[in-house]
């Protein structure tokens, strides 16, 4: 495995976005991890938007399932605790699943594929791959 996937890139590919796209094409030797939340994510979108299940399941192998939660938990505390204590101004406006998703990347000492520099920026330990439109 090589990235972490966030939800805006999955969402990215699944709309054909160039910048997702460009990038897909351009790392086809890329492997690609997607943790429980980013699934739960894009599960959540595509009910509200009355996708096709199996479209959606086909879709989402594209990368490996991260369900590590044992080895998940005391990082995201570490890394929530660390950000309310740091920067309380920004963990106030980051949800809880970009926290989880944040701690899955740490977790995995791989880089987070993502749009959302501002959620993910001041998370210490967290490598970010951010790519603009």
């Amino acid at each position: 495995m090589d990235l972490i996937a966030d939800t805006t890139f999955l969402v990215g590919l699944w709309r054909r976005q160039s910048w997702a796209l460009d990038f897909a094409t351009s790392n086809p030797g890329k492997a690609l991890g997607i943790s429980w939340v980013v699934r739960g994510e894009f599960w959540h979108g595509a009910v509200r938007a009355g996708h096709d299940p199996a479209q959606v399941e086909r879709f989402l192998s594209l990368g490996l399932p991260l369900d590590d939660a044992p080895a998940i938990v005391p990082v995201y505390a570490h890394v929530a605790a660390a950000l309310q204590e740091n920067h309380p101004d920004v963990y106030l406006g980051i949800g809880q699943n970009d926290l989880w998703i944040a701690a899955v990347a740490v977790q995995s000492g791989l880089p987070l594929l993502t749009r959302n520099r501002r959620h993910f920026e001041r998370i210490d330990g967290l490598s970010l791959l951010v790519l603009d439109a």
